[in-house]
């Protein structure tokens, strides 16, 4: 989704006064929101992930898909300490 259809959708979501403060708050701000929110702390997931493909049991298209991040993002993980 573009930025613009992404705007238009906040604005739908939550009131005016709340998009304003939005709007004032983070203009020329990138915001991320994660795919999948089950894991809060990136440590936890990051570790499940490390758990997931070492079990043997998952490839990593497979992570990539459970954990709604890209396969280079599954990558980084897995080889970082």
């Amino acid at each position: 989704m573009n930025s613009k259809t992404a705007l238009k959708l906040l604005k739908e979501l939550v009131a005016a006064e709340t998009y304003e403060t939005i709007m004032d708050n983070l203009a020329g701000t990138t915001v991320y929101f994660p795919f999948k929110t089950e894991y809060t702390d990136l440590e936890e997931r990051n570790l499940c992930i490390k758990d997931d493909f070492y079990s043997g049991n998952y490839e990593i298209a497979e992570l990539a898909q459970k954990y709604g991040l890209s396969i280079s993002r599954i990558y980084k993980i897995i080889q970082s300490k």
